[in-house]
């Protein structure tokens, strides 16, 4: 009992000692539990994988290969580190062959997609949407006449960036460990051969110089336009509040003129069709699982076609005088979004405009700009249901941006199509 007292008054002669001493003590505790928790998780992994890697592989078929386009940059330079250790690992026990190509921007991920001449049965974006729009776009201009071929190349999606909004949609919540989780999921999804098609929007200017053409761009999640797109943007300025850095971006930017607080433009577009003889594609109900066991460059050989099961449909004989028939209307508001749906699923293909309030307070701006953060939701006032958009932006000022799959781009007029199904990606769950 006298050590316990001596104890007791040791610490409360030193209480400031003891408060750092405790302090590292919790830390080394946790930092402790967590490395041991994701040694087991990992090990438990690559057993599972390591028995499927052991397997025979058939004779006629040949050992799996994927092209790894990794964005060395993103996750503030640490996604090359945690993608070696625990993506990697995986499916070289997979009996995976790998080849890496290192990139350091878009325009260096987009060449090296259409550069790309080794054959390959998948395309690994090891990184954020940035670097997924990147790979999209650069395989749809490879394939600008010949699309279906992007669709028999799986893209497997590694959650390594600052924003993975794609790869997220197809994750379960985890309450620890939540980002090695999704990587391990996204990894396994690619072993496993998990399908899922989704939607993609071609993005061209409407006032293109023929003499100086510039090609589309591709987008797999969306593009947004607004005064809260514009903070989201910065939020790496305020790097020295830490992890408060994504709340004191709205704070400090919330007064700022800067911002897009009007977006006024005039908007034209159409409204969605299941299908009918004015927009019905062959392309479109070319079906990939039914060759699964091709390769994606083997479309360059002579094959016999096979269409999708909704292939009994004659949309040859379909009507509908709505389709393809232009809406026009004004638009002001402090926030636009054009999103696919890629997660939801919906009748028709089909692209979600929403539009926020017109004129916003600063408090409620702050209050839904940490609500985004925090739960990645908007204020929406209005949706529309659209197939085909035209955007004609009021003002073209070249300080204005907006964000395609959270990248910059210089605010011009544009055109945006909807791709239905026009990808294929790898994700964590049974095929679809």
């Amino acid at each position: 009992m006298a050590k316990v007292l001596t104890l007791l008054k040791t610490i409360r002669n030193n209480w400031k000692k003891s408060m750092v001493g405790a302090a590292a003590f919790s830390y080394g505790v946790s930092y402790g539990k967590q490395a041991y928790d994701t040694e087991q998780l990992m090990r438990q992994c690559c057993e599972d994988v390591a028995r499927y890697g052991d397997t025979s592989c058939p004779t006629n078929i040949k050992p799996r290969h994927v092209t790894v386009i990794l964005n060395s940059a993103a996750k503030k330079r640490k996604a090359k580190k945690l993608f070696q250790k625990y993506c990697e690992p995986l499916l070289h026990l997979a009996g995976i062959s790998i080849t890496v190509i290192d990139t350091q921007s878009g325009s260096h991920a987009r060449n090296a997609i259409m550069n790309l001449e080794t054959p390959t049965d998948a395309i690994i974006v090891a990184g954020g949407d940035g670097t997924l729009s990147d790979v999209v776009t650069g395989l749809m201009r490879k394939y600008e006449h010949n699309l279906h071929l992007v669709r028999q190349c799986p893209i497997g999606v590694l959650p390594l960036g600052s924003t993975n909004t794609i790869a997220s949609m197809f994750y379960q919540r985890y309450e620890d460990l939540i980002d090695i989780h999704h990587m391990i999921d996204a990894t396994m999804a690619i072993i496993n051969n998990n399908l899922k098609l989704i939607d993609t929007i071609e993005i061209k200017l409407l006032n293109n110089d023929p003499e100086n053409s510039i090609k589309p761009v591709y987008a797999v999640g969306g593009i947004e336009w607004g005064a809260w797109s514009d903070t989201h943007a910065c939020i790496d300025k305020y790097w020295y509040w830490g992890s408060l850095r994504k709340y004191a971006a709205y704070v400090f930017s919330g007064y700022k003129s800067k911002l897009n607080w009007k977006c006024n433009a005039v908007m034209k577009y159409t409204n969605p069709c299941k299908g009918c003889s004015h927009c019905y594609s062959k392309d479109l109900s070319y079906n990939q699982s039914a060759n699964s066991n091709r390769r994606w460059w083997h479309a360059f050989l002579p094959k016999r076609q096979t269409l999708g099961s909704d292939n009994h449909v004659d949309y040859s004989k379909v009507m509908n005088e709505d389709c393809g028939l232009f809406y026009e209307m004004p638009i002001s508001t402090t926030e636009l979004c054009i999103k696919t749906e890629n997660v939801s699923v919906q009748s028709a293909p089909l692209l979600k405009i929403a539009l926020g309030p017109e004129n916003i307070s600063y408090a409620t701006f702050v209050e839904k700009g940490w609500k985004r953060e925090r739960d990645n939701e908007l204020p929406i006032n209005s949706i529309l249901d659209a197939k085909y958009i035209e955007l004609y932006p009021e003002t073209t000022n070249e300080d204005q941006m907006f964000y395609i799959d959270n990248e910059e781009y210089e605010l011009k007029p544009i055109q945006m199509k909807l791709l239905p199904q026009s990808v294929t990606i790898f994700y964590p769950g049974s095929n679809s």
